[in-house]
């Protein structure tokens, strides 16, 4: 019965281990995941913050120019293009740099899930096997706390078996005493 009881302990214990684990790993993978998608939205407004800075930047120089020069028209057509193309330049940068670290993000996310899904089939299968030990515990307590019918049955033979064979002994006993007694009674 006590080691029952201590195969029923131990299997509620590893599977609340286990149950833990999982918990853990869980809360552990969603706080991971929570990091990194902040950081990459930080990320991209800090560089959306710059992409628009250089934007202005850029239309603040050209409007310098124009305010001061009228005569040289061509000269700011070419300063407005290039101006344009440099614009266009940070944009797709930005775009590029977005993609990229969006990709590293997912990356991250994929890898910690497969970890994660490693451990939670790692747990259950913990689980399972804890779970097996908590019932064949139980069920070797209940088997040793009422005894089977078979038992009774064999118990109730060897006491049949053994008040027979009392009987048979007294009445041997009885018929050996007896027989003396019958043989001065014919004398």
């Amino acid at each position: 019965m006590v080691k029952e009881k201590d195969t029923v302990s131990e299997a509620t214990e590893e599977l609340s281990e286990s149950v833990h684990e999982v918990n853990k790993a869980v809360v552990d993978s969603i706080v991971a995941a929570q990091e990194r998608n902040l950081k990459f939205a930080q990320s991209i407004m800090d560089d959306e913050v710059e992409l628009f800075k250089s934007h202005v930047e850029g239309t603040r120089s050209v409007m310098e120019k124009l305010g001061g020069e009228p005569e040289k028209r061509s000269a700011l057509f070419q300063l407005v293009t290039e101006s344009a193309v440099a614009a266009q330049e940070r944009n797709v940068q930005f775009v590029q740099k977005f993609l990229e670290d969006g990709t590293e993000v997912l990356r991250s996310h994929v890898e910690d899930t497969r970890t994660l899904m490693h451990t939670l089939t790692e747990q259950s299968r913990k689980q399972r096997e804890a779970l097996g030990m908590l019932v064949r515990g139980t069920w070797d307590a209940y088997r040793g706390f009422f005894p089977s019918p078979t038992r009774l049955y064999e118990r109730a033979m060897e006491t049949a078996e053994s008040l027979t064979g009392q009987g048979v002994e007294a009445a041997e006993k009885m018929a050996h005493q007896e027989k003396p007694a019958v043989h001065s009674a014919k004398k």
